[in-house]
């Protein structure tokens, strides 16, 4: 061996020597800081009009109704299983694909129509947040073609800030916000609905 290269596995060595000395003592553990205080940042304007047009201007859709029966109501009348695989997680509305607990999901490739429930909505994105609860099998909303979301208008919050303060993170195992209809615009900046999932999105606001 060279003498250039026993100094370079002499430093070498040293250096590897320091790093784990200050493993074994503790000296290389991150000193705790304490997590930064997030203000709630103010968002003019009312929660549920600054969503309808958010999620509008994605695409989306929203129809206001007075309450849950209206909302039944207007899904029997708008929705139609005649030659269409629909999915329901609304009591009240029956679909025609059925679920059990053995269902696989990659079976849902065949619905059409999804209806189910949104958690909280929030005003500042037009976004609506789903869980494996309020969706069911949750392959059924991101396979179908149509998606209907019921959200009561009293769980929209002014911003994301307060939706997530809304939330509890630690219970379920998915959770998710949908901003309208899937889309893409990678391409020469084109605009296109409906390029990952499904191409409508309508949220039926109540109260």
């Amino acid at each position: 061996m060279e003498r250039n290269d026993v100094l370079s596995a002499s430093v070498q060595e040293s250096a590897r020597d320091r790093i784990m000395n200050r493993i074994k003592t503790g000296a290389a553990r991150h000193r705790e800081v304490a997590l930064p205080d997030v203000p709630m940042f103010d968002i003019q304007g009312d929660p549920v009009e600054n969503f309808i047009a958010r999620l509008e201007s994605f695409d989306g859709k929203a129809v206001r109704v007075k309450s849950g029966e209206d909302a039944l109501k207007w899904l029997h009348e708008n929705i139609s299983t005649e030659g269409k695989t629909v999915y329901s997680n609304i009591a009240g509305f029956k679909g025609n694909f059925d679920v059990t607990d053995e269902t696989d999901p990659h079976t849902a490739n065949v619905v059409d129509i999804c209806v189910a429930k949104g958690v909280i909505g929030v005003g500042e994105t037009g976004s609506i947040w789903v869980t494996e609860e309020s969706l069911g099998l949750t392959a059924c909303a991101l396979f179908s073609t149509d998606l209907y979301l019921i959200l009561d208008a009293g769980k929209i919050y002014s911003g994301l800030h307060q939706a997530y303060s809304a939330l509890d993170l630690s219970t379920g195992r998915y959770g998710s916000f949908f901003t309208g209809p899937s889309a893409t615009a990678d391409i020469e900046a084109v605009h296109i609905t409906g390029a990952q999932g499904e191409i409508s999105l309508t949220a039926i606001i109540v109260g």
